[in-house]
């Protein structure tokens, strides 16, 4: 029959060298015709059912030899696979237990002695490390089965440590050769545990003056743990002199990105570095409220923040005659004090870092709480970074997701943070 012509395959079970005997008879077939079984059989090719198992080409006699492989790494006579070789006995002191499995008996008793060392754990050294062990296993093990196959070769682990430099993960590509290596790693913080700030908010009691005001103040604001002891000894010689100041708000939290407009933020507000003083309670009375924007009588100087003293501290306070602003349906005016107790806040408060600006800021109808923010710019030195002044008080997280992510390196100039 014309057609096309097959012949045997084998492969020698010694030397994988592949040979195509000659065959006496081959089959022929013409395109649709049915193949005559007895001329593939003399040709050494098995027939059967469809799915049914068979030898495999090449399983006939070779050289006069079956082929058979051999746990020895000898090659199989059958198919074009690759011999694999299969366990030998152990090395290095350990014995195969018949199973292809290695019982190493001191590795056990090591790895033993070692997590019962780290559930025994007193010292703070070895409480850290059973922190980064559970840690670990909480969000690096094999809770979920990998859906990347195991790399086959060397190739493929350079692969993946090519896309992880080219990720920026150079933490977890670090991480990946200590586990190829079987060393340990570094210790990134991880998941819902990060890596202590520097610095932290400190709560600070407010004053809440009695009134109707007092309802809305907070009970404590949060201040920079560097500027909260200035603080309070400024609060400690307010309240000697039977006077308070309240306030109404500390620092920020961080804004989410894209959640504001950039030119609506102020990156000390976010740092630290400004207190809001509760401004409802100035302008309303002069003659009660607790705070007053006032100036000498008959002075033609701008308007000062200052506190009424009760007059039943330990640090008596003179009285004098002041002009003081109120606020009125048309606008702002001055009223005259006559014999009142104020105490000027801007001396009092020069020494914990947050200035009350010269000339203080005059309030008006469009932006009448003006004066009543306090700013710190202690410690920051000409080109200093917003990223490190951020990441004294927040976490790598928090700031690579707030609105300040792409302003890390803008600098400060004297004034304010700028590209």
């Amino acid at each position: 029959m014309p057609g096309t012509k097959l012949a045997g395959a084998g492969r020698s079970g010694n030397s994988g060298v592949v040979s195509a005997p000659a065959s006496p008879i081959s089959p022929v077939a013409a395109p649709g015709d049915p193949l005559d079984s007895s001329a593939l059989a003399a040709a050494g090719v098995g027939t059967g059912p469809i799915g049914a198992p068979g030898p495999a080409p090449g399983s006939g006699p070779v050289g006069g030899s079956t082929g058979t492989g051999t746990g020895t790494g000898t090659g199989t006579g059958g198919g074009g696979s690759t011999p694999i070789p299969s366990p030998g006995p152990g090395t290095g002191g350990s014995a195969s237990n018949g199973t292809g499995s290695v019982d190493d008996a001191f590795a056990t008793a090591a790895g033993q002695t070692f997590f019962d060392a780290i559930k025994s754990a007193t010292t703070p050294e070895a409480l850290e490390a059973q922190n980064i062990i559970l840690r670990r296993i909480a969000l690096q093990g094999d809770v979920v089965p990998s859906r990347v196959p195991p790399p086959r070769n060397i190739t493929e682990i350079g692969g993946y440590l090519n896309l992880l430099t080219t990720l920026n993960e150079l933490d977890m590509r670090s991480q990946v050769l200590a586990g190829i290596l079987g060393v340990a790693g570094p210790n990134p913080p991880l998941g819902w545990i990060g890596a202590a700030t520097p610095l932290t908010f400190t709560p600070l009691l407010n004053d809440r003056p009695a009134g109707p005001l007092q309802a809305s103040l907070p009970v404590a604001i949060l201040v920079r743990s560097d500027f909260v002891d200035a603080l309070r000894s400024a609060q400690q010689a307010l309240h000697d002199r039977a006077c308070v100041l309240p306030f109404m708000s500390g620092p920020l939290a961080l804004p989410p990105a894209g959640a504001f407009a950039s030119a609506t933020l102020d990156p000390l507000d976010y740092i630290g570095r400004t207190l809001r003083i509760a401004a409802g309670a100035a302008l309303s009375d002069p003659e009660t409220d607790p705070l007053a924007l006032v100036r000498l009588a008959g002075s033609s100087d701008s308007y000062q923040l200052a506190v009424r003293s009760a007059g039943t501290g330990p640090v008596p306070v003179a009285p004098a005659d002041f002009e003081a602003l109120q606020k009125s349906p048309t606008g702002f005016s001055s009223v005259t004090l006559t014999g009142a107790p104020m105490v000027m806040l801007k001396p009092i408060l020069d020494g914990t870092g947050f200035v009350v600006s010269t000339p203080l800021p005059q309030p008006t109808d469009a932006a009448p709480a003006v004066w009543a923010t306090l700013k710190n710019i202690g410690g920051l030195a000409a080109e200093t970074r917003l990223g490190d002044e951020l990441r004294l008080l927040h976490s790598p997280t928090e700031i690579s997701g707030s609105a300040f992510a792409s302003w890390l390196n803008w600098r400060w100039n004297g004034a304010a943070f700028a590209p």
